[in-house]
């Protein structure tokens, strides 16, 4: 109970500290227009451009009061890429902690530094600055880092800051950073890895994907929230394996992705500085900062226990609903004559819901308008009907935490058919034609995030004619799905 009070106590604090003083906007933002100017023709991998922002995000260390952590603040290395040996460079700083004991535990503040670099395109030179991606990350632990010197009287923990080279090439800087034991793995208590983090009002929030990996990761941001009201808009125990936390998560080590979406022109040329929420930064940096703080004074950083990682994905299951809106073609199938009628389009929409079971297992109910039919010799058969399939869905693992999962469905389906016509002409529901029908559904495909997109067939079970005796007529179709979460 004691070390709760002294916990909320150190991060109000903290909190006013950061109120009366906070980390700036305009230095954020005059980091990353340097680093995204024409000047540096994208940072590309193994570039000069690329050596000269690592020398000046060692520049601004030095100013910041922030130590290197080896001679000199670079680690570095020879990359194999391609054909080629390409030498490859990490920036790394050191704050060291003022507890005898805890000052050898370390905590990570990484941000990779390059980006795609640049092309010719119809005689001109076109530059992938990376405004988001990432001189937004580097701008920030640039100016953590200052605001952490400030108050380094006050840290137990060390903080190494890491400015990565080559992870748009393959995470090189982060893998090799881990691989070589600069640190040893067991020393690094937790790691965080602020990749894009320029979109936060854009994106409604800051996602922290890999929080859970921590234990009670989740409660000390709700805890500093409660003085910096900043929105965390998702999180979730998988640690994120598309940026630099992958090789510190493979490890062992709690590792966090700090991320605000795609919004940005993610990858285009388009990606400039102008585009960027710098005061949004500035309440991220403000939160990140406090939270390291707490983290370095913090009795004990555990990580969650792969049982524990199991419990935390199975808490963030949801109830999901969704639109979804399909496109394919429909026929008759004579069954008795072994024959099929010619194909017409057909499409459907309405809404559905998903209950995600656990993490492989899902329920999932749909209504759905249809219009659909087939060719008949005396024209074509046109139905429209309200469709009520109820699927159930299995679903690939995750290990991203980036919602990434192929699936496959099954299922029934019953439909109501409320009007239609034949060659202009309504269809008698009264004395010829089922006005009700039920049948199968199979599907597959993938889930991106809130999307879900895929190939869905249908095959009716009951008869569309009241007699049998002049024929037995099931309705099949094939389909494109998309659908959309919310």
């Amino acid at each position: 109970m004691y070390k709760t009070i002294f916990s909320i106590v150190l991060v109000v604090v903290i909190c006013h500290q950061i109120t009366a003083q906070g980390i700036s906007s305009e230095m954020l933002e005059e980091h990353v227009t340097y680093l995204a100017s024409d000047e540096l023709l994208g940072r590309g991998f193994g570039s000069d451009e690329r050596n000269i922002s690592a020398k000046y995000i060692a520049e601004q260390f030095k100013e910041a009061g922030v130590k290197p952590l080896l001679d000199d603040y670079y680690h570095k290395f020879i990359q194999r890429h391609g054909i080629m040996n390409v030498k490859a460079v990490n920036v790394v700083g050191l704050i060291e902690g003022n507890d005898p004991e805890l000052k050898n535990e370390y905590i990570i503040l990484g941000a990779h530094y390059d980006h795609l670099g640049w092309k010719i395109s119809e005689g001109d030179t076109v530059v992938y600055n990376g405004a988001d991606d990432n001189a937004s990350g580097t701008a920030s632990i640039i100016e953590i880092g200052r605001s952490l010197v400030k108050n380094q009287e006050n840290l137990k923990r060390s903080i190494i800051l890491i400015a990565f080279d080559g992870e748009e090439s393959g995470l090189y800087g982060s893998t090799r950073f881990v691989k070589d034991s600069i640190i040893l793995p067991e020393q690094i208590k937790v790691m965080f890895s602020l990749d894009m983090v320029g979109m936060y009002d854009e994106h409604g929030g800051l996602d922290l994907k890999g929080l859970g990996s921590l234990k009670n990761g989740d409660q000390i941001a709700e805890m500093i929230q409660k003085e910096l009201p900043l929105t965390i808009k998702k999180s979730g125990a998988g640690v994120p394996r598309s940026t630099d936390t992958a090789p510190f998560g493979d490890a062992g080590i709690p590792a966090i992705h700090a991320y605000t979406g795609t919004e940005s022109p993610y990858h285009k040329p388009e990606d400039d500085s102008d585009l960027l929420d710098y005061d949004g930064m500035a309440e991220i940096c403000d939160f990140l900062y406090a939270y390291t703080v707490e983290l370095s004074n913090a009795s004990e950083i555990l990580a969650l226990t792969e049982r524990e990682v199991a419990a935390e994905k199975e808490k963030s299951k949801k109830l999901l609903i969704g639109f979804r809106f399909n496109s394919g073609s429909s026929l008759h199938n004579y069954k008795d004559d072994y024959f099929k009628a010619k194909a017409l389009f057909s499409t459907g929409a309405g809404l559905l819901m998903q209950w995600r079971v656990n993490e492989y297992f899902s329920v999932q109910p749909e209504v759905l308008y249809e219009w659909h039919g087939s060719q008949h010799e005396l024209g074509k058969f046109r139905m429209h009907s309200v469709t009520a399939p109820l699927s159930v869905m299995f679903t690939s693992p995750d290990p991203s935490g980036y919602g990434v999962r192929s699936y496959v469905l099954a299922g029934g389906y019953y439909s109501y058919h409320f009007g239609g016509t034949l060659d202009g002409d309504d269809i008698d529901f009264d004395a010829e034609y089922e006005n009700q029908g039920f049948g199968l559904a199979f599907g597959a495909g993938m889930e991106v995030m809130s999307a879900r997109i895929g190939f869905l067939y249908k095959t009716g079970l009951s008869g569309l004619l009241q007699d049998e005796t002049a024929g037995k007529l099931r309705t099949e179709g094939y389909f494109f799905s998309f659908a959309i979460m919310f």
